[in-house]
């Protein structure tokens, strides 16, 4: 295969991931800024002739936008803090420390992987309502924490074997106590792990459903993704209507774009940036 075959190979494999990727956010800006009657008209268009952009305006008021951010906010931001602070010192404690049972712990934060949250979400519901959490952010962010954290511990433990050990030696050779090495060296030069463990985190958190449409009753505490499925109830009257879903959908989509924004230094940096005096 000559060298112009292989780039056009390669180019056509680039067209083809693009189109896969792409294609549905396309497709959904485009119903977005249709009416009602042009999401079914045939044939079918990816945006109409004249935007809808009041699309936008009527989910901002029956989402209720600004609340629902504030609560998916507040519940994501709280998940992210408290799984960072456990996470990073059990990973580092995994991957680089000596203890009798290292190797159980292991293997049962491998296995609690095994149990999905829509098994425990009755009795779970019935131990928070004991505590008099029910209808509370913070027993959102006790099932997220709970359902994310093992896997966070799995993900940055793998990241923090890849430090070389001579680079722990010398830092105990320079006089750093455990915990500096893990706040001095280990978390700089594994950035982009972390980065993409918080990432990980932020979209299972904005986008989980089942316990906050579970546990929240109250409208002015609902996350986002609860104020977005409220739209999608089908009304026998009009039916589903898809517009307004979808620029709900692309409203609900922004934050994660503007985190992929913010960190991206973090995933695209050099991952042994800092490790070299």
């Amino acid at each position: 295969m000559s060298k112009a075959t292989k780039k056009l190979v390669l180019g056509l494999v680039v067209v083809v991931m693009l189109t896969l990727l792409l294609g549905p956010v396309i497709a959904m800006i485009g119903v977005s800024l249709k009416t009602n009657a042009e999401v079914f008209s045939k044939p079918v268009t990816w945006f109409p002739a004249e935007p809808q952009w009041s699309n936008y305006v009527t989910v901002f008021r029956k989402m209720d936008i600004l609340n629902g951010f504030k609560n998916s906010l507040i519940v994501t931001g709280g998940t992210i803090v408290v799984i960072m602070a456990i996470a990073i010192p059990a990973a580092y404690a995994l991957s680089k420390l000596k203890f009798q049972i290292k190797k159980p712990l292991y293997y049962l934060v491998l296995i609690s992987q095994m149990f999905a949250p829509i098994i425990v979400v009755i009795p779970l519901y019935q131990m928070v309502n004991g505590w008099g959490l029910i209808n509370t952010r913070v027993s959102l962010v006790m099932m997220n924490v709970t359902f994310n954290l093992a896997f966070i511990v799995l993900m940055l433990k793998s990241n923090f074997d890849n430090v070389p050990n001579e680079i722990v030696e010398a830092a105990t050779i320079d006089g750093c106590s455990k915990f500096q090495t893990l706040t001095r060296v280990i978390t700089p030069i594994s950035a982009t792990g972390i980065a993409v463990s918080v990432i990980f985190v932020f979209t299972r958190t904005w986008n989980e459903f089942l316990f906050a449409f579970t546990f929240i009753s109250s409208t002015d505490k609902k996350t986002i993704i609860v104020k977005l499925y409220e739209i999608l109830k089908n009304n026998p009257a009009v039916g589903i209507p898809w517009e307004l879903v979808m620029a709900g959908a692309v409203l609900t989509t922004i934050p994660l774009v503007v985190l992929f924004i913010c960190i991206r230094n973090y995933i695209t940096g050099d991952a042994t940036k800092g490790a070299i005096k």
